[in-house]
């Protein structure tokens, strides 16, 4: 039993191993928001509208991600595992947890000037690409990786910045009557289809003579996949599964835009 996947130098097994951190999370989220929804419908005057279920989905790409055997992977041995957290953490999980918080508790931020900041599209777009290019430094994985709460810190980091950045996108207060849906569109393309800090990094995985990682090209090896080729895929997962989620979520705007303008 550990608290929170984080990079081991044993042999990869495929004995099942509880991370109760990861369990303590996932609860504590799931409250969090079902007493912050019913807190603002009584504040509110209000009947407490059910969980979205699209949140439902949401928290369990979050637990895959995080929990065995995704997170070990990701943590001690992959760098593609480690990849593909980064895309359910980041990218798919936030736009679908941010469906669970109801009007009411959206409302209840009003005048909140601290999410009102975070939430803004250029500083959440600021904030979710230097969060992106830091915890993929070679010195910064490195180093934070081999640490519980070095892990954790890189993956609670990921989700916190990936809530700011679709908030703007997914939420419709605080009203940004500078925000409509052509940029909103614009923003994803920027921001994730052709990500300058996404787009480097992938390259530099794809295309390095030599692995970035220096916890990834010890580890002790996997039967039929090399150091190289693994960061190889990963440098093609960030690419592809940005351009991806970016696509998906264009092609809602754009249709809910549609319906709007009749």
């Amino acid at each position: 039993m550990q608290f929170w996947c984080s990079a081991t130098p044993t042999a990869w097994t495929w004995e099942w191993t509880a991370y109760v951190g990861v369990w303590g999370f996932i609860v504590l989220l799931v409250a969090s928001v079902v007493a912050w929804n019913r807190w603002a419908a009584r504040r509110a005057g209000e009947a407490v509208a059910p969980l979205h279920p699209l949140f439902l989905l949401g928290v369990l790409l979050l637990w895959l991600a995080l929990d065995w055997p995704i997170g070990p992977l990701g943590a001690s041995h992959l760098a593609s595992a480690h990849m593909l957290q980064f895309l359910l953490i980041g990218l798919v999980s936030p736009p679908l947890l941010l469906r669970g918080v109801s009007p009411a508790a959206q409302r209840s931020l009003a005048g909140n000037a601290f999410v009102e900041k975070v939430t803004s599209p250029i500083v959440a777009l600021v904030l979710f690409n230097v969060t992106v290019l830091a915890t993929h430094l070679p010195f910064v994985a490195d180093a934070l990786m081999p640490s519980q709460l070095g892990s954790m810190a890189i993956d609670l980091a990921w989700l916190a910045t990936g809530l700011c950045f679709w908030w703007p996108i997914v939420l419709p207060l605080p009203v940004r009557e500078k925000f409509p849906p052509p940029v909103r569109m614009l923003y994803l393309i920027g921001g994730l289809m052709f990500s300058p800090i996404m787009f480097g990094l992938a390259g530099f995985l794809a295309y390095s003579e030599t692995p970035m990682y220096a916890w990834y090209e010890l580890a002790p090896p996997l039967a039929g996949i090399t150091s190289r080729d693994d960061h190889q895929a990963a440098g093609a997962l960030m690419s592809i599964g940005g351009a991806v989620v970016a696509f998906v979520g264009i092609s809602v705007i754009f249709f809910n835009w549609s319906k709007t303008e009749g």
